[in-house]
């Protein structure tokens, strides 16, 4: 069967119910599974204990008006937020990821950014 290319520029994202579209530059879900190797009398099995999920988003800084503003709100308290990215091949939901960092950069020669990165658990339909 063929593969069919999916463009990153229809891609959403959402945090929490408000989706962010236009300020978004690029994004990354990596899924890594916990492999346990052991040494058998007939050979060698492998054995999956966890499963760790991660997203990444890049994104126009926006001060205090919208996403950073929402992240920062969410990191202060200590609380997860919900995070969907969808896209025409279907969609990657992390009803409650925990934000690992926001960072924030300023180049003097180009316009503010941040990285973000996201842990817990996602599934995908």
């Amino acid at each position: 069967m063929p593969a069919v290319g999916v463009p990153g520029a229809v891609f959403t994202v959402s945090i929490d119910t408000t989706a962010y579209e236009a300020q978004v530059t690029s994004g990354t879900i990596n899924t890594t599974p916990t492999i346990i190797r052991t040494k058998t009398l007939s050979g060698v099995a492998f054995d999956q204990v966890d499963l760790n999920t991660t997203m990444s988003l890049d994104f126009l800084y926006d001060e205090a008006t919208g996403l950073y503003d929402a992240l920062q709100t969410a990191i202060a308290a200590g609380t997860a937020v919900a995070v969907s990215v969808a896209s025409t091949a279907g969609t990657w939901t992390g009803a409650a990821m925990m934000i690992e960092s926001a960072d924030l950069t300023y180049p003097a020669d180009n316009v503010a950014t941040v990285s973000t990165s996201f842990t817990g658990t996602v599934t995908f339909a």
